[in-house]
């Protein structure tokens, strides 16, 4: 579509060259007169309007005094804008922002900037990420080129009620034109704990350039998906009304204005207090436990139940608690793989959920419930959830060759379970080899299959005794990248190596732990 900038342009210019130097009536001057003449003048007229606009809406904001004070008062963003809440926490002196979510019981996150220490722990704490207490980094800078990832701090952000008497920040936009001027007003309403209401006005405009950028033509436009057509001039869609240093930021600015927050330097910035930080941390975790472990009972008390949260990832890295509970969960797997009729589908995905929490009991705990798992599967038919089972499909082979007549079933290798038998299998070992030899290579065979699943099928094949032969198409050379990645298998390896992208990840971290040791001296 760009093509059209230079055709257009080019053309005009060619026309007054043409016309000045006598190959053509100098009457062809008018074309090129009107074509950059009227652009310029309804530019010009784009840009006044911008101008009188802008003078209106600075003007009206500069009346607004709200009397914030964020030692006694939180500010919450009613519509999204945690984004916002973030970039002022590490811009001014406001030390937590929240956002309305009603995904959370909570119905909050917070933000804040905590100092580097925090963010790696938050960060290796995997019990943490699944409370959805997250850690991001964020940049300085606008330009792309200019965006400097900072080091000392990142944005934490969590489920979490304010305490103090909210401030709330609300949004809203109109389109719509400013004489000629396309205009996205930008509305933010801000009401204090005692029902006062003030507005400020932003937004952005989309004045022409100053030179012309005819665009004639069409693009992909995926999220519809449909082929967009246009025909007019380009825009300068991204310009804020109000005056100020920053093109993305301005109407944050007005708001940090008239909430009374004072900037900060980068050089000044100074994290929240780490302690304070890890106590709610604390909190929200434990909150979440209880609530994963309430719903988990409900769960095993019957299995068809409606439950208001399906996650358990809090639950499964406190592996005491879900140690403590492993008989129940096991009778709460059987009740649910006992349900039919209309109870069944209801049954399905809370028994799924319950079947994952077995699969992430400790080595000797999983041993001691395998008789019942397996008898559970003994009684499965063609269209049980236990074949969806994904993450006990994978630990079964811990069970020895008793497993080896449900992981051999075509169902626990399909792609909706990701081959999880196969993983499975390799659990194993050498003493399923008769049994599993024929089903591996049938799906050995396979064309096109990614990295991953040959990687999975490769382990498997070599903790068996079993040499993988060379692929039928291996356009891509995987064979020559599987025999490098994991030439050290064979019958003797532990079983965590079947867990293939586990393995990998953790080998790649030893690497680079050797790396920094070998640096250091």
């Amino acid at each position: 579509m760009a093509w059209s900038i230079v055709l257009v342009n080019g053309s005009m210019i060619g026309v007054a060259i043409e016309a000045i130097g006598g190959r053509v009536s100098r009457l062809w001057l008018l074309l090129p007169l009107v074509f950059y003449g009227g652009y310029w003048t309804f530019a010009t007229l784009d840009h006044l309007a911008l101008r009188d606009l802008a003078s209106r809406t600075e003007a009206a904001n500069a009346q607004v005094v709200t009397g914030f004070d964020p030692a006694r008062q939180a500010l919450v963003f009613a519509k999204g804008g945690a984004w916002d809440g973030a970039w002022l926490t590490q811009n001014f002196t406001l030390p937590v922002a929240y956002s309305v979510n009603p995904n959370f019981p909570e119905g909050y996150l917070s933000n804040r900037m905590i100092d580097s220490a925090v963010c790696a722990k938050v960060r290796e704490t995997r019990a943490l990420q699944s409370a959805f207490v997250n850690a991001f980094d964020f940049h300085d800078g606008e330009a792309l080129g200019d965006r400097r990832t900072k080091n000392r701090f990142c944005n934490l952000s969590m489920p979490e009620k304010p305490e103090l008497p909210i401030v709330t920040v609300s949004q809203e936009e109109t389109k719509g034109f400013e004489k000629s001027l396309p205009v996205t007003w930008i509305s933010m309403t801000i009401t204090m704990p005692d029902g006062r209401r003030f507005q400020l006005l932003g937004g952005m405009a989309a004045p022409l350039g100053w030179i012309p950028m005819p665009i004639i033509g069409c693009g992909l436009n995926s999220g519809a998906p449909s082929w967009d057509c246009t025909a007019g001039f380009s825009r300068n869609g991204f310009t804020p009304i109000v005056s100020g240093n920053s093109r993305y930021k301005g109407d944050s600015i007005v708001l940090a204005q008239a909430l009374g927050l004072k900037p900060m330097a980068v050089e000044n910035r100074v994290g929240s207090d780490s302690a304070v930080i890890l106590a709610k941390i604390a909190v929200t975790e434990e909150a979440t436990l209880a609530r994963q472990i309430a719903n988990v009972d409900a769960m095993i008390a019957d299995p068809a139940a409606k439950v208001t949260e399906r996650r358990v990832d809090v639950l499964i890295n406190h592996t005491d608690v879900l140690t403590s509970r492993a008989d129940a969960i096991m009778t709460g797997v059987e009740r649910a793989a006992a349900m039919t009729g209309r109870l069944r589908s209801s049954a399905r995905e809370n028994g799924r959920i319950l079947a994952r929490l077995a699969a992430a009991l400790p080595p000797d705990k999983f041993f001691e419930l395998g008789p019942r798992l397996l008898s559970v599967y003994a009684r499965a038919d063609n269209d049980h959830w236990l074949w969806e089972a994904e993450p006990l499909l994978r630990r079964l082979g811990d069970l020895g060759p008793g497993a080896l007549p449900y992981l051999a079933n075509p169902r626990a290798s399909l792609p909706s379970v990701n081959g999880a038998g196969v993983e499975g299998l390799c659990r194993v070992g050498s003493s399923g080899r008769a049994v599993a030899e024929p089903l591996l290579l049938a799906l050995w065979a396979n064309p096109n299959l990614g990295y991953d699943r040959l990687s999975d099928m490769f382990v498997a094949l070599r903790r068996m005794g079993i040499s993988p032969p060379p692929l039928v198409d291996d356009k891509r050379n995987l064979f020559a990248k599987l025999q490098a990645d994991w030439a050290d298998v064979s019958p003797s390896s532990p079983p965590r190596v079947c867990a293939t992208r586990a393995e990998l990840g953790a080998r790649q971290q030893e690497k680079n732990d050797g790396v920094r040791r070998n640096n250091l001296y």
